[in-house]
């Protein structure tokens, strides 16, 4: 009887110095995440607020990096405009290719002299078609050993071209920087890009200054940094391998204009039951009744493949993945990492432009090792293995998701 009541008049007991919520059935716990802030919204937010009047937004410690790398370069170019000189102005963007193509444009429209640098692995990235539509329109861009030199000076387009089959992010930086240009018509080739939904993202944060992209439109869906899905993507996985926990993450809302939300329909099909409560998305694995097998094409969402396709192989599924050639173009080679590591694992099958992942289910090696190759979402995916597995690196997630080791 003691406990009848118990249950009844106390529905949980909360720790909140571990941030763990008990839920008093004996039989299940609710953990509450605590999710980081989108950083693809917050870096498009910061630039237009700079462009559109010379102000940068606040940043804090628990930031992902790639947030305080933007806003340092940001501070920057402020002084370097307010203060001009000959003076040839170091700009490392360090390995976030958010600010290596959304700045570059900037820097070719400010008064200054820079040399736009960062990590060997980020100046080895797609950056050149950017590069020449600049070109076209008079910018003054040199490559050097070190980096992009870049001479500042006022340009002019009322309407541009761009070769963005590599990423999205290239025309993403065009429209932000549209205002100091007087760009007006923006024409893509192809007119299918890759992550199409973060280009119509920054649409939806320019909208005081349109440009118009034949063949692209904005989502009938609410901007909001109501939480990263590509963050929550971790915790909707983990959940699935450890189906006796219940979590609930927060800020994140059902409808996202972010394209990693897909997930919520891809974990629906994995037998997950998902209820939101204002901000609250709380996840529920059920059981499995038999080894699932899906076709999920990824072109607008690749970030979501290394933390998937890890679950295929722990699961055990059957996960084969669409238009994931341009998962070699990040800030790793994940395609081939990706089915190097996770081999011993399952059957792993990759082509051109698909990678099948047939997961064993159960890992060969009790602790198991793994290279992250200084990437944050192989870093997630590795994570999945639980805590007998080695990384070489988990600093990488300071990222994108400085706290997820700290909510593991």
């Amino acid at each position: 009887m003691f406990f009848k009541r118990l249950q009844k008049y106390i529905k949980y007991a909360t720790l909140s110095s571990k941030k763990v919520t008990f839920a008093l059935n004996f039989n299940r716990v609710l953990y509450k995440i605590q999710l980081p802030d989108n950083k693809s919204l917050r870096i498009r937010q910061m630039i237009t607020s700079y462009v559109r009047g010379g102000e940068i937004p606040t940043v804090n410690n628990h930031d992902g990096h790639d947030i305080l790398v933007v806003h340092r370069v940001l501070r920057t170019l402020s002084y370097a405009v307010n203060n001009p000189s000959s003076e040839i102005r170091i700009v490392d963007v360090e390995d976030c290719g958010a600010a290596y193509r959304f700045l570059l444009p900037l820097l070719a429209v400010s008064p200054c002299r820079c040399l736009l640098t960062g990590t060997p692995r980020l100046l080895q990235r797609p950056i050149k078609p950017l590069v020449n539509a600049l070109l076209e329109i008079g910018a003054d861009i040199q490559w050097k050993e070190e980096g992009w030199l870049i001479n500042g000076k006022p340009l002019k387009a009322n309407r541009m071209s761009l070769d963005a089959r590599f990423s999205s992010q290239m025309a993403s930086a065009l429209v932000l920087v549209a205002p100091l240009l007087e760009l007006k018509t923006l024409q893509l080739v192809p007119e299918q890009i890759p992550s199409l939904p973060y280009l119509q993202m920054t649409l939806a944060c320019t909208q005081d200054y349109p440009v118009e992209i034949p063949g692209v439109t904005i989502p009938d869906t609410p901007i909001g940094a109501i939480g990263d899905w590509s963050a929550a993507l971790f915790w909707f996985a983990h959940a699935r391998l450890h189906p006796e926990n219940d979590y609930s993450l927060s800020p994140l809302s059902e409808k996202s204009i972010q394209g990693d939300s897909i997930i919520y329909q891809w974990f629906k099909e994995l037998n997950t039951s998902i209820s939101t409560n204002g901000l609250n998305t709380i996840i529920h694995a059920e059981p499995l009744p038999k080894k699932p097998k899906m076709v999920l094409d990824v072109q607008d969402c690749l970030d979501t493949v290394p933390v998937m396709a890890a679950l295929a192989a722990l699961l055990p599924a059957d996960i084969t993945f669409q238009n994931v050639r341009n998962l070699q173009y990040k800030e790793s080679d994940r395609l081939h990492s990706l089915a190097e590591q996770l081999s011993p694992y399952a059957e792993i099958t990759l082509s051109d432009n698909t990678l099948r992942i047939n997961g064993k289910g159960t890992p060969t090696d009790s602790a198991p090792h793994f290279d992250t190759h200084h990437d944050h979402r192989l870093a997630m995916a590795f994570l999945l293995f639980g805590p007998s597995a080695v990384l070489n690196d988990t600093e990488c997630l300071r990222k994108s998701y400085p706290g997820l080791v700290e909510s593991l």
